[in-house]
C-alpha cells in the first residue's frame, strides 16, 4: 500500500516536472529568438571585431540545457517508477541530485550576473545602435517601427530621439487606428502628440521586460528544484520500500537451509 502511494506520489511529481520544464526550455528559447530579433537590428560593422558573448544571448541556452535535462530526468523517474526498477530508480535519483544543484545554481547565476547593469547596458547600446542604422536603412526603419508597436515604446532613449531627424514621430510611436462607430481613421503622429511624448525609450523598456524574464526563469528554475528535491526524498523512500520487499524472502530462504542443516 505504502509503496503505491509513493509510486503515485511519483508520478505526479514526475508530471510537474516535466510540464515546468517543458516550458521553461520553450520559454527560454523564445527569449533568444527576441535577442536575436534586436540584436539583427545593429549596424554589423560595429561588431565585426566583437566576439563577446553577452548574459542576454547565453542565459536562455543554459536555461534550456538544465531544463532539457530536468526533463530527461522526469522520464527517468517515471520508467523507474513503473517498472519497480532499483537500477533505473537509483540512475533517477543521481540524474535527480545533480539537476537540483544545477537548477539552483544557474537561478543564483541568472540574478546575481545575469540581472545586472552590465545586462541594461548591453540592451541600451543595442537598441541605440539599431536605431541610429534605421535611420539610413529603410528596412532596418520598418523593423524597428515593428518593435515599436510591440514594446509600446518610441525612439531609443525616449521620444525626443527623433527630433532633428524627423518631422514628426514615426507612426509606430501613435496608437494609428482607433476602431469605433465612425470606422478607422489615420491619427496624426506630430511631435505635440502625447500619447507619443508619453512613451518611455526602447531602451529602457527592452531592459525592464529583459530583467523580468530573468526574474522569471530563476524563479521557475527554483521551483523545479523544489519539486525534484521533494521527488528525490520520494523516491529514495521507494527505493527503500523496494529493498526491504525483497529483504524477508532471503531471510526465509536462509532460515529455511539452516533449518534443514539441523534436521540432518
Amino acid at each position: 500500500m505504502a509503496s503505491t502511494v509513493l509510486t503515485a506520489t511519483t508520478y505526479v511529481l514526475n508530471t510537474l516536472q516535466m510540464l515546468l520544464s517543458l516550458g521553461l526550455a520553450c520559454a527560454s528559447i523564445w527569449f533568444f529568438v527576441e535577442v536575436v530579433s534586436i540584436t539583427s537590428l545593429r549596424n554589423t560593422n560595429h561588431y565585426l571585431l566583437d566576439y563577446n558573448v553577452y548574459w542576454p544571448q547565453a542565459i536562455p541556452w543554459v536555461f534550456c540545457i538544465v531544463a532539457l535535462m530536468a526533463m530527461f530526468t522526469a522520464c527517468c523517474g517515471f520508467a523507474g517508477a513503473s517498472k519497480r526498477s532499483k537500477g533505473l530508480l537509483v540512475t533517477h535519483i543521481i540524474f535527480q541530485s545533480v539537476s537540483v544543484l544545477l537548477l539552483i545554481v544557474i537561478a543564483i547565476i541568472a540574478l546575481t550576473l545575469a540581472d545586472s547593469d552590465g545586462t541594461a547596458s548591453f540592451v541600451g547600446d543595442t537598441i541605440w545602435d539599431a536605431f541610429i542604422h534605421a535611420q539610413n536603412d529603410h528596412g532596418i526603419e520598418s523593423a524597428f517601427g515593428v518593435m515599436e508597436k510591440r514594446l509600446q515604446c518610441c525612439g531609443a532613449m525616449s521620444p525626443r530621439d527623433y527630433i532633428n531627424k524627423r518631422n514628426e514621430f514615426p507612426v509606430s510611436c501613435c496608437d494609428t487606428y482607433y476602431h469605433g462607430w465612425i470606422g478607422t481613421y489615420n491619427i496624426i503622429c506630430d511631435f505635440s502628440n502625447s500619447l507619443a511624448n508619453s512613451r518611455h525609450g526602447c531602451s529602457k523598456v527592452a531592459s525592464e521586460y529583459t530583467s523580468i524574464v530573468i526574474k522569471a526563469f530563476s524563479a521557475t528554475s527554483a521551483f523545479i528544484a523544489l519539486i525534484g528535491i521533494i521527488n528525490l526524498f520520494v523516491m529514495i523512500a521507494l527505493l527503500r520500500k523496494l529493498k526491504n520487499r525483497h529483504h524477508p524472502k532471503v531471510l526465509v530462504a536462509q532460515y529455511e537451509a539452516e533449518s534443514k542443516k539441523v534436521l540432518l
